[in-house]
């Protein structure tokens, strides 16, 4: 039987995922930071340009001609903090994605080439 294992990062990131879960319905009155941390910062200043402006034209934002990469960031990090996730299905997929090796792309032989 094969055998497929998650790396350590990725089991961390879940298990605190449905630690703060677990937190966030507690009795609390609702002021603790635990809304702070469920919204991980993003550094979108990793990405080079082009797939900024490519994210930008993805999602037809309106925006003035000859952004620098600093407004393009501003922009973009508004933008993507805005877009609503599930969770569960995101992680659902994720987990399905790697057992079935969807994250590697196909591979065909050409019947010359080996």
């Amino acid at each position: 039987a094969r055998h497929l294992y998650i790396c350590d990062f990725h089991k961390n990131l879940i298990q605190s995922v449905r630690n703060r879960r677990k937190r966030k319905g507690s009795d609390d009155d609702g002021d603790s930071p635990v809304q702070d941390i469920d919204t991980p910062e993003v550094d979108l200043y990793q990405l080079q340009v082009n797939t900024l402006r490519r994210y930008k034209r993805h999602f037809k934002l309106q925006t003035r001609p000859g952004l620098n990469k600093a407004q393009l960031v501003e922009i973009i990090g508004c933008h993507f903090r805005t877009i609503p996730v599930n969770e569960k299905d995101t992680l659902t997929y994720f987990i399905y994605s790697v057992k079935n090796d969807k994250n590697k792309p196909d591979l065909k032989m050409d019947s010359g080439i080996h």
